[in-house]
């Protein structure tokens, strides 16, 4: 039973991780505003597209999108709904985790101990930025570590599929999720349930056939409803070829692995260093053993995802986030059993284990108030963004469009109808040669399409090359410029060229400021 005094001490830990979580969520990231332009689309009746009449999934998270339509059909603003149902299933990983850490343990319910891996869980500021960043990053996470949580339980009775069900679930949220099916199926092989060859062989057929009992329904969905058997974002976000994508995801592992060693904010060779020592002492540790060996083929298998995608350009680790409170649960068993075996290292362990709760809580203000931190690029997202997308509103008649990179925040204030430079949403310059934001899609095209606006930024390829060409100047006037960057130190450019074209009334009154 659940005394007073444990309970007054979990409401004050939630209190606690709301708190940090809050102060964490200064601004969300423009694609999650693309996700809520299909929401809001979907609930209008429109169908799941970003452009009314356009059938294409410019979204890599199908379910999430889903989630959000029926608070958009409620006339509720998605920008403020998405954060608390992603805090909320940010808590619900906080909670299950002291019960996975008893199943990790052989215990059948936690003890006060097992709240060790939540507190660290929710002051690394990758996890906590993530609860309130509105894309599905943590509801995603809540679905792995409940089909972690439920193949543990299945393999100590015997028998059991619903890991199987969270993992379908998954399947629809992100498309990483068949390599980790693929990994906890290693784990089921390995470990139970059954326990001659035909029950093991009829467990997987099983858990496997719940599993494709969503993921195939989909994939039909998927072709029929776009035409294709992958998101268009599949097709606008590869191009730089495997050996560019293992580099890059390197490189944004290690980043990741740097947050995990007790650094206070810092993050160099150094960190990195043990972090990666860290995290391959708890895989070695974890998967020899039957009750570990599942939730160590889970970062596994997360980590070949994010190698094989290359990472991407979000802050604060966003592909990695799954893989937390695996990390952390680990952590947390490998000083138990090492506790166990010398008692008198306890105490040493709950110091370093307040360390690291200090150091990821010193990063977290670091990401946020730092010289180009959160805090100022969500100033940035204020002053550039959304004053183009005021801008925008005001100037813009219904029908008409506007060509740009940046299609999340702009997209979703405007309701203007949209051609992504990026290829998110646009079939033809997603499937043109090149990397993300490096398509070769030729400029007269988008010309030929001749919207009234376009929205350029320097040092991009395509933009540089409109903006570079002399019927573009001609047929195109500059009516604003807003840099993004304008608060960064040292100072930098990410400006939002406004454009209109020429055979539009011009702007009467003043001009707008630019900086």
């Amino acid at each position: 039973m659940v005394t007073t005094r444990a309970k007054c001490f979990l409401l004050l830990g939630i209190l606690a991780a709301c708190g940090w979580f809050a102060y964490l969520a200064v601004y969300q990231v423009d694609d999650a505003y693309i996700v809520y332009r299909y929401a809001r689309n979907l609930a209008r009746g429109e169908g799941f597209v970003f452009n009314p009449g356009e059938r294409v999934e410019g979204v890599t998270c199908f379910l999430w999108t889903i989630a959000l339509a029926p608070f958009a059909a409620a006339g509720l603003p998605l920008p403020r709904v998405a954060p608390i149902l992603t805090a909320l299933a940010g808590l619900g990983v906080l909670l299950l985790l002291p019960r996975l850490l008893a199943r990790l343990g052989g215990r059948d319910r936690p003890v006060l101990q097992d709240t060790g891996a939540s507190v660290l869980l929710a002051a690394h500021p990758a996890f906590a930025y993530w609860c309130v960043g509105g894309l599905e990053t943590v509801p995603y996470t809540l679905l792995v570590v409940l089909a972690l949580h439920d193949q543990l339980s299945e393999q100590a009775r015997g028998s059991g599929r619903r890991s199987a069900v969270w993992l379908g679930l998954a399947s629809l949220m992100r498309p990483e999720a068949p390599l980790l099916a693929a990994g906890l199926a290693a784990g089921r092989v390995c470990d139970g349930p059954g326990r001659g060859p035909r029950e093991r062989l009829r467990d997987q057929a099983l858990w496997w056939g719940t599993l494709a009992s969503f993921l195939l329904p989909f994939l039909a969905f998927r072709r029929v409803y776009f035409g294709d058997w992958l998101p268009n974002t599949f097709y606008a976000k590869t191009g730089f070829g495997l050996m560019q994508n293992l580099h890059d995801g390197r490189v944004y592992t290690l980043a990741f692995l740097a947050s995990l060693a007790p650094g206070f904010g810092r993050a160099d060779t150094a960190t990195a260093f043990v972090g990666v020592g860290m995290l391959l002492a708890l895989v070695a540790f974890a998967l020899p053993l039957p009750r570990a060996r599942s939730a160590a083929l889970v970062v596994c298998a997360i980590a070949l995802a994010v190698l094989l995608e290359g990472g991407d350009w979000m802050v604060l680790h966003r592909f990695w986030v799954p893989a937390l409170p695996v990390i952390v649960v680990l952590l947390a068993a490998a000083v138990e059993a090492t506790a166990s075996a010398w008692p008198r290292s306890r105490r040493p362990f709950a110091f370093a284990g307040l360390v690291l709760a200090a150091s990821f809580l010193t990063s977290g203000l670091v990401q946020r108030n730092g010289p180009n931190g959160l805090a100022v690029n969500g100033a940035g997202y204020r002053f550039a963004h959304r004053r183009v997308a005021s801008f925008l509103r005001a100037r813009a008649s219904p029908g008409d469009t506007v060509a740009l990179m940046d299609i999340g925040i702009i997209g979703y204030e405007t309701d203007l109808r949209i051609i992504d430079i990026s290829g998110l949403t646009e079939p033809a310059i997603a499937r043109s040669p090149g990397g993300f934001l490096h398509k070769e899609y030729p400029p007269e095209a988008l010309l030929s399409r001749a919207p009234r606006f376009f929205v350029l930024v320097n040092d991009f390829p395509i933009d540089d090359a409109l903006m570079g060409r002399a019927d573009f100047a001609a047929r195109y006037r500059l009516l604003l410029e807003r840099n993004h960057r304008f608060n960064w130190e040292p100072p930098q450019s990410y400006t939002l060229h406004v454009y209109e074209r020429r055979d539009e009334p011009p702007p009467s009154g003043p001009a707008p400021r630019s900086r």
